[in-house]
């Protein structure tokens, strides 16, 4: 264990999602530019839980749902994400509250990887 209590494995794998996480974020930017949007990251790879066969879970959140389908659009044809939803700024906000317990769950984990510009 090293200083930090993670062990040389755990460390290796936090640095990697570290170097992803930065291509990610740079593929957003490149991909939306000065797009008004929210795109947050969800699923194994914004828990930290992910693996060899786990994808890239991607929201979109911008002030109206036609906005946020055309930036959704943007993505998927840059192939950045391999599931891309797109929502209005209001119903990313309900999905705190959901009936649902997998929403509130992608609500309450997902991570904002590209702010609002």
């Amino acid at each position: 264990m090293g200083t930090d209590g993670l062990s040389p494995l755990e460390r290796l794998r936090q640095q990697r999602q570290e170097r992803w996480l930065e291509g990610l974020q740079q593929q957003l930017a490149e991909t939306l530019g000065d797009v008004p949007c929210r795109v947050w990251l969800f699923g194994s790879r914004a828990r930290g839980d992910w693996d060899g066969f786990s994808d890239t879970d991607l929201l979109v959140e911008a002030d109206g749902a036609e906005l946020a389908e055309r930036a959704a659009d943007q993505l998927r044809a840059a192939l950045v994400g391999d599931d891309v939803l797109a929502l209005d700024q209001h119903r990313w906000q309900a999905m705190a509250d959901s009936p649902s317990p997998h929403w509130r769950a992608v609500h309450a984990q997902a991570r904002c990887v590209h702010p609002r510009p």
